[in-house]
């Protein structure tokens, strides 16, 4: 369990990453947005492509990144709230195959993102900014990363309850659910 604590802290360390690169997201979403309105307020002209842009870069950048934190902060919805109410036995076999089914999911969704950004590489896709084009094939390597990370999260959490017997949601912290019951 020591070592399985230590791989979790450097995968809490890539996620303190993708968090960072998600709050710049943020940052440089709020900025271009408020530039460009000052800009058409201003001087009767606008910055060019700033939906394209902030669509195709800047919200993929904010978003994608962050998936993973969200899953294991406990905000994305989950069937637990259904499980707590079987006998344990129940709740303990609940606790592995959930896991397996969510790491099953998440390797579909990375497969089939690999091969939509092979094909956009392929296609060397782009998206018209005003007279630009742009390219846009290099984001769609983001979902496949993104999908990566939560499989590495359903894996940590579905080891541990194995090799603890918890049938908890979270691999850190204090499930949602646990919470609300001491209320």
């Amino acid at each position: 369990m020591k070592t399985l604590d230590q791989l979790y802290a450097i995968h809490s360390k890539i996620k303190n990453i993708f968090l960072a690169l998600g709050g710049a997201g943020v940052f440089v979403m709020m900025l271009y947005i408020t530039v460009d309105v000052l800009v058409r307020n201003l001087s009767n002209t606008a910055l060019i492509g700033t939906f394209e842009i902030v669509s195709y870069y800047i919200m993929p950048l904010t978003i994608l990144p962050s998936m993973c934190l969200a899953l294991a902060s406990g905000v994305m919805p989950r069937i637990v709230a259904m499980t707590n109410r079987l006998p344990q036995k129940a709740q303990r076999i609940d606790a592995i195959i959930l896991p397996i089914l969510e790491i099953a999911a998440y390797v579909l969704m990375c497969r089939f993102s690999i091969k939509y950004a092979i094909s956009a590489t392929n296609d060397q896709l782009t998206f018209i900014a005003g007279t630009t084009s742009l390219p846009v094939w290099f984001m769609y390597y983001l979902p496949p990363v993104a999908y990566v990370m939560m499989t590495v999260e359903s894996l940590f959490v579905l080891l541990k309850n194995i090799l603890t017997g918890n049938t908890t949601i979270l691999y850190k912290g204090v499930d949602p659910d646990e919470e609300n019951a001491s209320i």
